[in-house]
């Protein structure tokens, strides 16, 4: 896939300064954002857990059988699908687990996504659960731009965000500077609304040094923009 990149800024230093995690609370919700590994098959639903507030996995249904996969796109279950299949104007966006959400309600999500309740075993969710985790919470590092991206409510990407991308995303030529430094680009959805997230890394992917997102019908990040 070829992608119309912006010009690359130069790259600030991963030395300059002292990178250190970042421990702040998320400027929005991470239940906006989505990267789908490429192998996903295209008619999966994303799966929205009301608990934690975030796309933690996706299921199909196809062939009266379900299946379930998490964020890398890892078939995690199989099972018969014993329930009638909605007609094509009453499929929502987004199926939900968790809260006060019951199989086959339908209903808007607090992030404003109409979905329709989803049952799953407990065995299952708390495997999709535990995927989502360990992707939010593996440490990196973070530079003093990267930082101030992350404590901006425009700029902010989710932390299992910059981790799918990494893995992901399509890897392009870093920005000239110094070595051990390299760059993802991945597409991205914010309130289902495509974008484009540019990210650079450095250490062997353990640090973040820059990241910035736009409109993919755009030419610029919206971080330069105004």
């Amino acid at each position: 896939m070829l992608l119309d990149l912006p010009p690359a800024n130069d790259a600030p230093d991963p030395t300059a300064g002292a990178a250190r995690p970042w421990t702040g609370r998320y400027a929005v919700s991470a239940g906006l954002f989505e990267i789908r590994p490429r192998r996903m098959p295209c008619d999966v639903k994303p799966v929205f857990d009301d608990d934690l507030d975030c796309i933690i996995g996706y299921q199909r249904s196809f062939a009266r059988r379900c299946h379930l996969f998490d964020l890398n796109g890892e078939m995690l279950s199989i099972w018969e699908d014993t329930t009638e299949l909605a007609p094509p104007e009453k499929r929502d966006s987004v199926m939900v687990v968790g809260g006060l959400w019951k199989a086959n309600v339908r209903g808007m999500t607090a992030l404003g996504l109409y979905g329709s309740g989803m049952e799953l075993a407990p065995t299952a969710l708390a495997k999709l659960r535990n995927r989502f985790a360990r992707l939010a919470r593996t440490p990196l590092l973070y530079s003093e731009a990267a930082h101030a991206s992350m404590n901006d409510a425009q700029r902010f990407v989710p932390v299992h965000i910059l981790r799918l991308a990494m893995r992901h995303g399509e890897r392009h030529d870093p920005p000239p500077g110094p070595k051990g430094v390299s760059r993802y680009m991945a597409r991205m959805l914010i309130r289902r609304l495509p974008f484009m997230l540019d990210l650079i890394t450095a250490d062997k992917d353990t640090m973040i040094v820059r990241f910035e997102h736009w409109r993919y019908a755009d030419t610029l990040p919206v971080t330069r923009a105004g």
